[in-house]
């Protein structure tokens, strides 16, 4: 559930690209998504085949922890220099969904958390 909450947050980082200093700790953390991404996709698949802390299923946090993992491997694509235009046209358009994606990964951690 910590990794969620981790990438969530990372998702929602995004908000706050106007300050000066998290626009350059925004850049700084971007090395750091790809890892992240993948262990928040392989939380996300292990909680919706019931590996909780009990044996039981989280849907939400599972499916969140998912659709988080790919936002944060999206910039695995972005290192690949052949497809450069084709990705800043996704990337344009997930941004948009990023933050909501963020917001909705950090309650899911939160609401199995607790």
């Amino acid at each position: 559930m910590e990794f969620l909450l981790l990438g969530g947050m990372i998702l929602i980082m995004s908000l706050l690209n106007k300050v000066k200093a998290m626009k350059q700790a925004n850049k700084a953390l971007a090395g750091l998504q790809i890892p992240i991404g993948i262990v928040v996709f392989i939380v996300g698949l292990s909680l919706l085949a019931g590996h909780g802390p009990y044996g039981e299923r989280f849907l939400f946090a599972g499916l969140m922890g998912l659709v988080a993992g790919v936002f944060l491997l999206f910039n695995l694509l972005k290192l690949v220099p052949a497809a450069e235009g084709s990705v800043d046209k996704i990337s344009n358009i997930l941004a948009l969904f990023q933050v909501p994606v963020g917001i909705l990964t950090i309650l899911a951690a939160l609401i199995d958390m607790f």
